[in-house]
């Protein structure tokens, strides 16, 4: 899932508490003995939309940090049990008081995976 965007209110200083932010949203998931489905059906494959729930779950409370926001996504996104790893990605696209973006990527591996 790539570029998503939300408005969120997250962030750790004043100033950013109670204003939506711009947050992009990129997130890949690996899978155990990915192979060609045989029929071209979506109960034959994890159906990505999961993925979007994964989001709204996390996004329920407030967070300030990109960081725990993210090691949240990537709890939800690790739980379906085909997922053996994933990558979250987070980009405030708009920081208040500065130029550019600021993001944060975190990825995650299930023990005993992908040996």
């Amino acid at each position: 899932m790539e570029d998503v965007v939300m408005q969120l209110d997250i962030g750790a200083h004043d100033f950013e508490k109670g204003v939506k932010q711009p947050i992009r949203f990129d997130i890949e998931v690996m899978l155990e003995g990915a192979e060609s489905p045989t029929k071209d059906e979506i109960d034959e494959v994890l159906d990505y939309e999961y993925l979007h729930s994964s989001i709204e779950s996390a996004i329920s409370k407030r967070h300030s940090l990109l960081e725990t926001l993210a090691a949240s996504i990537l709890e939800e996104i690790l739980l379906p049990e085909k997922a053996v790893a994933g990558v979250v990605c987070l980009t405030k696209l708009s920081p208040t008081g500065f130029e550019g973006k600021f993001g944060c990527s975190m990825a995650k591996v299930k023990p005993g995976r992908m040996t």
